[in-house]
């Protein structure tokens, strides 16, 4: 398995969103579903709103399809160590994901399904678990590759550590000229998450 770690330093700008000090959040999937691309999103809104920032993929030694996860971790303060072992946040994109990460979630932390491939876990109650049609919701907007985002969406709703303005501003810059006709497509998924979150989320 390959391993890449980006530990970076946020410039001295104040945090202006984010009202949780220091959170850990796994990403996981297959090749395909952004994984990665979420994580970066998260780790770059972060580093725009001045927070200290490790972001880390991880890949499968698949060429393609493979098992993908991303480590993201955000704090107002240095970063003692990349590695996690009990995220606080786990976002989760397929089933296999979950029956191998399930464990790498504190009891109180929050666990974001995609719904759409994985049903909620009878042995995981202990973890604020919000359900979220991912792939459905990509579909009907007509971007299937949009799910990821539509994830983000959700978990950014109930943990706010950054803003969506942040993340949308991070697209822009990500998409340059040639794919800025996808960003309508992504904010409306970022939106579609949050609405779906509020919806369903509980405490």
């Amino acid at each position: 398995m390959s391993e890449e770690k980006s530990h970076q330093e946020a410039p001295s700008a104040p945090a202006q969103a984010a009202n949780l000090h220091h959170h850990e959040v796994l990403i996981a999937g297959f090749g395909g579903q952004g994984v990665v691309l979420a994580g970066r999103l998260l780790a770059g809104a972060a580093l725009l709103e001045g927070r200290e920032v490790v972001w880390a993929p991880s890949y499968g030694p698949e060429m393609r399809g493979g098992a993908v996860h991303c480590t993201v971790i955000i704090s107002s303060e240095r970063i003692g160590s990349p590695e996690v072992s009990l995220a606080d946040s786990l976002l989760i994109m397929d089933r296999a994901s979950l029956d191998r990460l399930k464990g790498r979630v504190r009891q109180d932390g929050l666990l974001v399904l995609n719904s759409s491939l994985v049903a909620s876990p009878a042995d995981m109650e202990a973890c604020k678990i919000l359900p979220i049609p991912a792939n459905e919701i990509a579909e009907e907007l007509g971007e299937q590759r949009v799910a990821n985002v539509v994830m983000l969406g959700a978990f950014l709703q109930v943990r706010p550590v950054v803003s969506p303005e942040s993340l949308i501003e991070v697209m822009r810059q990500l998409a340059g000229e040639s794919r800025a006709h996808l960003l309508t497509v992504n904010e409306q998924a970022l939106s579609r998450g949050a609405e779906l979150a509020r919806q369903t989320h509980r405490g």
